[in-house]
Order: structure tokens, then C-alpha cells, then sequence
């Protein structure tokens, strides 16, 4: 037989008077505990509960500073129906508290409800976007178990300031040394002269550490920001810092330790197990959730000021997160100032010019990813892959439409990536560039044998990085140009080489199964020989095979008079029709090569050669006879 758990939430206006409660004996009734400080509910007492011991109920302890403005607060004494308590978050120039019922606002059902903001710091947006993680770790520490945060880093020093506080723990933070000598601490100099003073900044941190593992209690918890570079790398190659770090740390196993690390920086395994969990905190949540069986709200609306959502035109808070998905809050609140700065002049933006704008944002935040300019309007023909690839973009990007009840399901429809094969010069990278466009994201178009580095090791950690950034520039979708040099068949030889492909292969498919539905991040693959890929990455749960050949007629036809068009040569008259009969057999690119010299011949050669159909078949003749040139050498 189970019994439901009786959930309260209390809130304390300080962390003394939480401290308090906290100490409060178990045999205690619910009544007394909460009438023994200035403590109110965010729901009311149900009736009876004031007679319950304290160990029977499960209390949520909040502090009153924590609580967004509005939040309705009952005192403990109040019956379920009876009206909400004054409000302690009210706004200085709130009506009294003793003012005639007539100038009271009438009683609010008590249901939490979170305005947009007018004003929001970047402090302010770490703390509601990641409310759940916050309040896991928060429970976690309470229990006296150390965490370690996988976190990036910008976001690092709000969460352990809300972590402690909600755990009810003082922090002693592990703090980098002074940049230069001179600001540190003199230290006064030694007897023995053969001693050495002066500490690089490295040793100074860790002498800090050991002090602050020496001078733990039961109300402290020792915060470190940087664990991944006090002592970061591989468990077989530990560094002299990081192994004095694991011996401190394993030396205290029954402090409170709260560590962080980041996505891209491994830790020691060794240094990993002396934290009884780890929690990945990444990208930003659909919704942002305040409290416990209450109202969720829009990214788009919790995480934007108001001005701002006002300032562009058919802004929707809900289709403002996919193209914020991947990003941090606090890279979210400086693209927003970015986008508020580039429109401030703008007569009329729209969500459009918003989404654009975010999106040449994280372009430049990185150093390899870019906004694509090719749409599927610039590729001709092909109008099957074309509704192939769209209703895949259609699901990516839309699968936050589903109701709730299908949520189990949006990992197994969101494709994870294509792989495009096909002949030389049929566009296949073009067509990765349209996806990307479509999808308003960014585009990094990697060449596979870039990722095989030199030492161990280093391929898996370049893949590691790459889908990582990916992640961060969400939505995004990266190309693997040659995929066969990096995805080709693995083997059981034991050469050095083919361990280094069945690694990269294993590290790759590693990341597409760690995929994030809503982070929307699509990788695909280029490649001239379908056969030499692994099988594992053909699987349709991985990678969609999609065939890119030569253009037949129709399609080289649209390719003709797309080309003439951009250079502003006139093929009227069937001379498209002969041209395109002349090229029969030739890829995308050989068409678009054909009216490029024709362009150049007009505008840049002395003296200049009119495009007229004869010119253009004097070029589709060099063409061919090239093409013949090099399959002739080739035999020999």
C-alpha cells in the first residue's frame, strides 16, 4: 500500500529563517514549524495538515528573493478557500496593506502567473531557464552529495551562486589566482634563503584548495568553476596538477562539492567518480517551468523583454525557440541586444529580420560556421530530392508543433542526417547549403580528411568538438565533404590507421545517437562512393542515403536558362534547347562553367566576344574536347 506525498512549499524572507526551518525536529506538528518564523505558502494549507507531524509532509523551502514579482503568498494559518495573502514582492507604490476593501484588486486564484519581462539580465535568464537543473542540484546538495555540472561556461558563475543559495549551503568558491604577481598576497620571505617564494598561478590555486578542503563544515560547500582546467585530460596521461587534485578531493569524501566542467574539456575519470552524480546542463528548455504542477511558459516570452518581443512585427514566442535552441541564456540575452541594436532604426522589422539577424549572430561568434546564401530556388531541377529533403526539414523543424502526448516520439521522427552521393559536380554541397538556408541556420562544411589529426586520439576529439559546436549554434547543419575518408568501412587489421577510422567512426556514431530533439542540428554527408561507407552510419535511424546524379533532360533544360539568366545571356530562340542537347551526359557544373567563360568573354577579354549561340558553341565545344582529352590520359 502506498501513501501519496504531501507536498508543501514554503518561503522564508531570508537564509537564516531557512537555515531554521530546516532544523526543525521531526515529531513537530506542520502548524508549529511554520509558526515558528515569518514563513508564508505559495498554495494554501489544506485543512488538517496543521495538526500532521513535519516528518510527514516533503517541504520545498524557497526564499522570498528568489520569487518573480506577483507571486501569491498565503499565510500558513489560511484555509484552502480563503483569499490570497498580501503580496511581499508588491512594488513600492502598491496600494497598503490596511487600505479599505474597496481599493484592494480583486482576490487572485492562486495560480502563478509570470508577466513578460520588461528588463532581463543575463543572471536573471541563466536562473529561469534552467529552473529544473537549478533546483535538482540544489536537492542534491541538500542531501550532502557533491555534483559535477557539465555547463559552458559563460553560465558557470550564475549557477553555483543559485545552487548554494537554494541548497541552503555558504559557498567557499575556489577562485583563479591574480593575474599578476604583484597583486597576490606578499608572503614574508623564508629563513632558509634556498627556499623559493615565488608560486607560478597554477600552485597558488592549489595551495588554495587544499586550505578549503581542510576548512569545510557541514554548512559549506566547496565550489570549483574550473575543474576541467585545475586538472583536465585523459586518465592515462594524468598531469602532476591533476593528480594532487584527485588526492585532495578523494581525501575528503564526506564534504559537499559542487564542480563544473565544460562540454568540450574531458575530465579524469578517476576525478569524475569522486562526485556521487553528474547533471548536463545545455542549450536552453522549450518552456521554462517556475513551480512544481504550475504554469510553464514560452522560451519566447520568459526569456525576451517585452519591448523586444513588441519591437518585430508577428513575433511568436513559440516559434522563437527553435532558432534559439542550441544557444546558452546568456548568449540568448546578447543576441537579443544585438538584434535590438542592428533594428533600432528600422522602420517596421519583422520576426523574419529577428530570426535572420540571430542567426548572422552565432555565425559570428564562431570562427568556422557561416550563413548560407544558396537557396533551392539557385538549384534547378531535381524536384523529387527537393520534396525528399523538405518533408525531412518539415519535421525538424516543426516537431515542436506535437501535442504532448507524442513526445515520446519526436526522437524517432527527426532525421538524423543525409548522406548524399552521386558523381562529381551535381551540386550535392549546393543542396546542404538550401537545407541550411531553409532551415534559417548556420552551415559548417567540413573536409573529412581535415578531421584525421596526427596523434591519438586527436580525430575523436575533433569530431567531439565539431558536433559540439554544432549544438551551440543551433540550428545548424554541418557537412562532411569526402565522408569516406572519415566514415569508411571499419576493419579488424591492426594497424595504426585503421584504429584511428574505427575510432572516428565509433566517436561519430556516438554523437548522432546523443541527438537532442530540440536542439535542431542535421549532419550531412557528401560523398562520390556510397559503397565504402560503414554500414552502421547507412541505418535509417542515422543517415538517409539520398542519390544526387546527372541531371536529366528537364532538369538540365532549368539549369540552362537558371544560368543565362544570372550572367544575362539570352538563350531564345531553342538555343537552350540546343545547348542543353549538346550537354547531354554533363553535370551542373560543366553547364555553369559554359555560360561563366561566356560572360568572362564578353565583359573581360580584348576584344570583347559577343555570347551569341555560336560563341556558346565554340565553348560547349572546348568542353567536350577536354573532357575527351582527360579520359584518354586517363586510360593511359
Amino acid at each position: 500500500m502506498t501513501t501519496s506525498v504531501r507536498r508543501i512549499s514554503v518561503v522564508a524572507p531570508d537564509q537564516a529563517s531557512l537555515a531554521a526551518l530546516r532544523r526543525q525536529p521531526p515529531h513537530i506538528t506542520v502548524g508549529h514549524a511554520l509558526a515558528s518564523g515569518p514563513y508564508m505558502l505559495l498554495l494554501p494549507l489544506p485543512p488538517g495538515w496543521d495538526v500532521l507531524s513535519w516528518e510527514t509532509v516533503s517541504p520545498e523551502l524557497l526564499l522570498q528573493s528568489d520569487l518573480p514579482h506577483g507571486t501569491p503568498l498565503y499565510p500558513p494559518a489560511y484555509a484552502s478557500a480563503a483569499p490570497p495573502a498580501p503580496d511581499l514582492t508588491k512594488r513600492p507604490d502598491a496600494p497598503p496593506a490596511d487600505a479599505p476593501p474597496r481599493e484592494r484588486a480583486a482576490p487572485e486564484q492562486p495560480v502563478y502567473r509570470h508577466p513578460q519581462p520588461a528588463e532581463l539580465h543575463e543572471d536573471q535568464a541563466t536562473v529561469l531557464a534552467y529552473g529544473r537543473d537549478i533546483a535538482q542540484v540544489a536537492s542534491l546538495l541538500r542531501a550532502r552529495l557533491s555534483v559535477l555540472v557539465v555547463a559552458e561556461k559563460p553560465v558557470v558563475t550564475h549557477l553555483w551562486r543559485e545552487m548554494a543559495s537554494r541548497a541552503g549551503l555558504r559557498a567557499e568558491v575556489l577562485e583563479e589566482p591574480p593575474e599578476n604577481e604583484d597583486d597576490a598576497p606578499q608572503e614574508e620571505p623564508p629563513d632558509d634563503p634556498l627556499i623559493p617564494v615565488q608560486q607560478n598561478p597554477r600552485q597558488r590555486l592549489l595551495a588554495r584548495l587544499r586550505e578549503l578542503v581542510r576548512g569545510l563544515n557541514d554548512d559549506t560547500v566547496l565550489v570549483v568553476q574550473h575543474l576541467d582546467l585545475l586538472a583536465g585530460g585523459a586518465d592515462g596521461q594524468l598531469s602532476p596538477e591533476a593528480r594532487e587534485v584527485t588526492e585532495l578531493l578523494h581525501g575528503a569524501p564526506e564534504r559537499v562539492m559542487l564542480a563544473f566542467a565544460a562540454p568540450s574539456l574531458s575530465v579524469p575519470e578517476v576525478l569524475a567518480e569522486r562526485f556521487s552524480t553528474r547533471v548536463t546542463i545545455t542549450g536552453v528548455p522549450r518552456t521554462v517551468w517556475f513551480r512544481d504542477d504550475q504554469e510553464e511558459q514560452p522560451l519566447g516570452r520568459a526569456l525576451v523583454a517585452v519591448g523586444e518581443a513588441e519591437r518585430f512585427d508577428r513575433y511568436d514566442p513559440v516559434e522563437f525557440y527553435k532558432h534559439v535552441a542550441g544557444m546558452n541564456p546568456v548568449l540568448l540575452r546578447q543576441a537579443m541586444r544585438y538584434a535590438m541594436s542592428v533594428h533600432k532604426d528600422h522602420p517596421a522589422p519583422v520576426a523574419r529580420d529577428l530570426y535572420s539577424t540571430i542567426r548572422a549572430f552565432k555565425a559570428q561568434m564562431s570562427s568556422n560556421f557561416e550563413v548560407p546564401d544558396v537557396g533551392f530556388d539557385d538549384i534547378a531541377g531535381y524536384d523529387e530530392v527537393k520534396a525528399h529533403i523538405q518533408r525531412a526539414i518539415d519535421i525538424v523543424m516543426g516537431h515542436h508543433r506535437l501535442p504532448p502526448q507524442y513526445d515520446h516520439l519526436r526522437t524517432k521522427l527527426i532525421p538524423r542526417g543525409f548522406i548524399f552521393h552521386g558523381p562529381p559536380g551535381t551540386g550535392k554541397t549546393l543542396f546542404a547549403k538550401a537545407i541550411a538556408n531553409r532551415m534559417n541556420a548556420t552551415i559548417l562544411v567540413v573536409s573529412g580528411p581535415e578531421v584525421m589529426g596526427t596523434y591519438v586520439g586527436e580525430s575523436e576529439r575533433n569530431v567531439r568538438e565539431i558536433f559540439s559546436e554544432a549544438r551551440r549554434n543551433a540550428p545548424s547543419v554541418v557537412v562532411f565533404d569526402e565522408f569516406d575518408s572519415i566514415a569508411s568501412r571499419r576493419s579488424e587489421h591492426s594497424d595504426g590507421g585503421t584504429r584511428a577510422g574505427n575510432a572516428v567512426v565509433a566517436q561519430i556514431l556516438t554523437e548522432m545517437d546523443g541527438f537532442r530533439p530540440e536542439v535542431p542540428t542535421l549532419v550531412i554527408g557528401t560523398t562520390n562512393r556510397l559503397n565504402l561507407i560503414d554500414e552502421a552510419l547507412l541505418r535509417p535511424s542515422r543517415f538517409e542515403s539520398i542519390a544526387i546524379d546527372l541531371p536529366n533532360d528537364e532538369a538540365r533544360l532549368k539549369m540552362i536558362n537558371l544560368h543565362a539568366a544570372k550572367f544575362g545571356i539570352d538563350v531564345g530562340g531553342g538555343v537552350d534547347e540546343l545547348v542543353a542537347s549538346a550537354l547531354r551526359g554533363r553535370n551542373g557544373d560543366d553547364i555553369h562553367s559554359v555560360f561563366r567563360d561566356a560572360f568572362v568573354a564578353a565583359h573581360f577579354q580584348d576584344p570583347p566576344v559577343a555570347p551569341t549561340p555560336e560563341q556558346l558553341g565554340q565553348i560547349v565545344g572546348r568542353l567536350q574536347r577536354k573532357r575527351r582529352e582527360q579520359r584518354r590520359s586517363g586510360r593511359r
